[in-house]
């Protein structure tokens, strides 16, 4: 049994992995910045839960050392694209500063500690090599890219310069029940609205023709335990599942399970500034850890939809 933190806790993946982990006996301790959503919190309820801004370095030192974990997951973060156009300022203080505040109570007072950093697929850009390896240049093409691929390169330094035992994590696509601001739960949102709608029923959409490696956060979690168990110290692990699907399959695969027929309409403000073609992950490194991903595609589809068809979201809101 360890003692694990899990910056951002109570977040989508925080709340999974907190869940998982203590279904394997782990002591975990989770935080959160605001209060979560409910379907989250439940997720993570079999931890402790705190309040942590990962911003405040002073914050940071009182939490961990009230916990002294001896394994943290960094998920503490601003983690979409789209604000990070409007507040590239406030997105590089919490994913980048955050990262080093965190690393640094790390160095000083407990330098065995693990530290697994959730960075993003984000960092790499529009990369000239697909399926993507971990060697591909970081080139990032949003600021939130940006930000991920700094703390990225910090994580490597700290780990070469201080012998911290760090994984640096590069997520692509998750999605599962209860995830706001992702293309999937967009369309399964809407899809639940609509089903019980009068009228013309039309599902909104942005560009169809992109292509992303989704995984199910099932299989993620299961991923980003396995690195830490069993990867090396300051290597770079893909998460993803290898495979990409078009946004138009997405939202065809919506459509045949819809109780009723919908129509599909493209709508400017769901179009981004900067939408990689493809996004397709090589994840032959982390499959050599033994992984191998579990949940089939036709399942997390059928569980989105089934959860906003029993979670009713409160607002029809575009993917950030």
């Amino acid at each position: 049994m360890a003692r694990v933190l899990i910056t951002g806790g109570t977040g989508f993946l925080g709340s999974y992995l907190s869940r998982f982990l203590a279904g394997r006996g782990d002591q975990v301790t989770a935080t959160f910045l605001v209060d979560p959503d409910p379907f989250l919190r439940e997720t993570a309820s079999t931890t402790s839960i705190v309040h942590l801004d990962v911003r405040d370095a002073k914050e940071v030192d009182t939490v961990l050392s009230k916990v002294r974990p001896e394994v943290i997951y960094h998920f503490a973060g601003q983690p979409y694209v789209r604000p990070s156009w409007d507040d590239p300022v406030g997105t590089f203080r919490t994913n980048v500063d955050g990262t080093v505040h965190v690393l640094e109570w790390i160095r000083q007072h407990s330098p065995s500690t693990k530290f697994g950093f959730a960075g993003s697929s984000a960092a790499y850009g529009i990369a000239e090599h697909q399926p993507i390896p971990e060697n591909e240049p970081l080139l990032p093409s949003s600021p939130y890219g940006a930000s991920k691929a700094a703390a990225d390169v910090i994580c490597y330094q700290y780990c070469v310069s201080y012998s911290i035992p760090i994984y640096r994590f590069r997520i692509f696509a998750t999605t599962g029940p209860g995830k706001t601001g992702d293309a999937p739960n967009d369309f399964a949102t809407q899809v639940a609205r609509l089903e019980g709608a009068t009228g013309r029923r039309v599902l909104r959409v942005g560009s169809l023709e992109t292509r992303r490696d989704f995984s199910d956060v099932r299989d993620t979690i299961r991923a980003l335990w396995t690195i830490v168990e069993k990867g090396t110290p300051g290597e770079a692990y893909n998460v993803g599942s290898g495979v990409t699907r078009s946004m138009k399959g997405i939202v065809e695969g919506f459509l045949g399970l819809a109780k009723t027929p919908i129509e599909v309409e493209v709508e400017d403000r769901r179009l981004r500034r900067v939408d990689e073609p493809v996004i397709h992950a090589k994840v032959d490194r982390l499959r050599a850890l033994g992984w191998t991903p579990t949940v089939p595609w036709e399942q997390t589809l059928g569980d989105l939809l089934n959860h906003w068809r029993q979670h009713p979201a409160p607002s029809e809101l575009a993917p950030k």
